[in-house]
């Protein structure tokens, strides 16, 4: 049966980039044993989500189940051992964890990101290696409201815009080992995100609705896909409309350029 499981999972090679267990509450350690056992056999990474079990530790996953590549997420939550109780810094599992190679990724979602948290941990040094939303219809009506929000967040805690598109992108494709995607190395597919750092009064809200102010944001103006412009917030690929034909109709992909009328459809013939 085991050796069944292994041998489909392998023919989808290519397809399946990695294994998660999420919310398990329960003391065995076995879930996360079986997805290490299925990530080693197919050199895919491990991503965790701890739950809130008090039983098992952080501490015990990194150093004996986890290997170095492998993914904690929901690192700001702040239920999961994440702090030290006296420093409020990161644990000494997280500091032992970074040192033997796991990552840490955000996750933030609607229940994993305070600022209780995330202010004492990037103060200490400890930054995320990959910035997640874990968007979801909570999530994206509450604190984290979408990615560019999400990233903004980070500038806030002190981050560089380089530290924190490199997190979202080259550190994300690495960790999934897709590392044809991530940069725009010459001969890489064209996916592209133009961003703008607007400058101004800002407010971020965690989990809880705790408020924390910044002086950036990001906005995102232009983003193609394999070359082609699939979003342009304010026209920068597109054509002023008094330099079109007098009667110009639709420009660009009708998939996300503007509206373009179906074409008419033959009518039956009408019965004599």
């Amino acid at each position: 049966m085991e050796t069944s499981s292994c041998a489909q999972f392998s023919s989808s090679k290519g397809l399946i980039i990695g294994v998660k267990s999420a919310h398990y509450e329960g003391p065995e350690w076995a879930p996360f044993e079986r997805a290490v056992e299925v990530g080693t056999i197919e050199n895919i990474p491990v991503m965790v989500d701890f739950g809130s079990a008090r039983v098992r530790t952080a501490g015990e996953l990194f150093s004996r189940i986890f290997r170095p590549g492998d993914i904690w997420t929901h690192m700001y939550g702040g239920s999961r051992g994440e702090q030290d109780p006296t420093t409020l810094g990161p644990s000494q599992a997280f500091v032992e964890g970074r040192k033997k190679g796991i990552l840490f990724d955000v996750g933030h979602g609607a229940g994993s990101f305070f600022w209780r948290v995330a202010v004492p941990l990037t103060k200490a040094g400890f930054l995320p290696d990959t910035i997640s939303t874990d968007l979801h219809t909570h999530s994206m009506n509450a604190g984290l409201k979408d990615m560019m929000n999400l990233m903004s967040k980070f500038l806030a805690l002190g981050m560089t815009v380089e530290q924190v598109v490199t997190a979202n992108t080259w550190n994300a494709a690495k960790a999934i080992k897709q590392e044809q995607l991530g940069h725009l190395s010459v001969g890489a597919v064209a996916d592209v995100a133009v961003l703008r750092v607007e400058k101004g009064n800002f407010g971020f809200l965690d989990q809880a609705g705790a408020r924390m102010k910044g002086t950036e944001r990001l906005r995102c103006e232009l983003t193609l896909r394999d070359g082609k412009v699939v979003w342009d917030l304010n026209g920068l690929a597109a054509e002023d409309w008094n330099k079109l034909p007098p009667k110009y109709r639709s420009t660009g992909d009708a998939r996300w350029d503007a509206y373009h009328a179906e074409p008419a459809r033959a009518r039956p013939p009408q019965r004599q």
